[in-house]
């Protein structure tokens, strides 16, 4: 059983082995931690980055779903940004927006235009991202992300966010309608909640330990990274941020070792759904 924040005791890596500890407290995340992790929060459906597109150019109300991703295996998180503009043409997705010539292929997602906005960022990367360091993260395909393909955030494909496949919103791509986002749960699986607001709460079933590098060892570095994150109703733990970091590289240990937690979702009324908590790390040298 989860609750608001898991704490990570871990050890360095000295014959013989040792083990890290998970230790379950009760704690709630803050409302802004939640309130960061919303996507197109402007917008009068679940999903999309334009005020008013509800969830999608569908002719009738519908949930839309989909998602994408990808990275050149940087271990910084992936920087935040803009999101590229609608485009049919499959094309890598540089850092920074290029130069505007016929001579080059236009870089563009498959995505709805119709849950698209220019967001005016001077780079391209993932609007969810607290991250300023210029990083494609740590997926690949071509994208920036922490998984697969040519888009951006989570998933894997064309499209934005945990869903697969291109578009928005989750699970396999599909395009939405209008209104409320009537769907699978009533919209609920796109919403982000607290640990106290499921009925059924997340249940690791493999959580790896971070590796204490030989730098952080040689200087006898010490303390707890605290990361927020999501358990999507995926199953993945996406939207990974670090709250309070360490130095010598046991930050990027602590991301890298969250982001290959396995868990079963939480559920509420009768449907996976997605939590944001917080993760604690605890290095020490003994």
């Amino acid at each position: 059983m989860i609750t608001g924040l898991i704490r990570i005791d871990h050890q360095p890596k000295i014959a013989p082995p040792q083990t890290g500890e998970l230790v379950v407290v009760h704690l709630e995340p803050p409302l802004d931690l939640i309130a960061c992790t919303g996507i197109g929060s402007n917008g009068s459906g679940r999903v999309g980055f334009k005020a008013g597109s509800g969830e999608g150019s569908g002719p009738s109300p519908k949930q839309a779903s989909g998602g994408g991703g990808g990275g050149d295996h940087s271990p910084i998180p992936a920087q935040s940004g803009e999101l590229p503009q609608p485009s049919e043409i499959p094309a890598p997705i540089p850092t920074t927006p290029p130069m505007n010539t016929p001579a080059l292929p236009v870089t563009g997602m498959d995505i709805d235009p119709a849950l698209w906005k220019d967001l005016k960022a001077p780079v391209y990367g993932d609007p969810t991202s607290q991250s300023r360091i210029e990083s494609k993260g740590p997926g690949d395909g071509g994208g920036i992300g922490s998984n697969n393909g040519m888009g951006i955030g989570d998933g894997d494909g064309r499209g934005f966010g945990p869903g697969e496949t291109g578009n928005i919103g989750g699970g396999p791509k599909g395009i939405g309608g209008g209104g409320d986002g009537a769907g699978a749960g009533g919209g609920i699986a796109g919403q982000l909640f607290r640990p106290s607001e499921v009925e059924l709460r997340a249940r690791v079933l493999f959580k790896p330990e971070p590796q204490y590098t030989e730098e952080a060892r040689r200087n006898q570095t010490i303390g707890t990274v605290l990361l927020s994150a999501v358990f999507s109703n995926s199953g993945q733990v996406v939207q990974i941020q670090a709250v309070r970091t360490l130095p010598f590289g046991l930050t990027e240990q602590a991301i890298a070792a969250a982001r290959k937690i396995r868990f079963e979702p939480a559920m509420k009324g009768g449907h996976p759904v997605s939590v944001v908590m917080q993760l604690e790390y605890n290095f020490n040298l003994y």
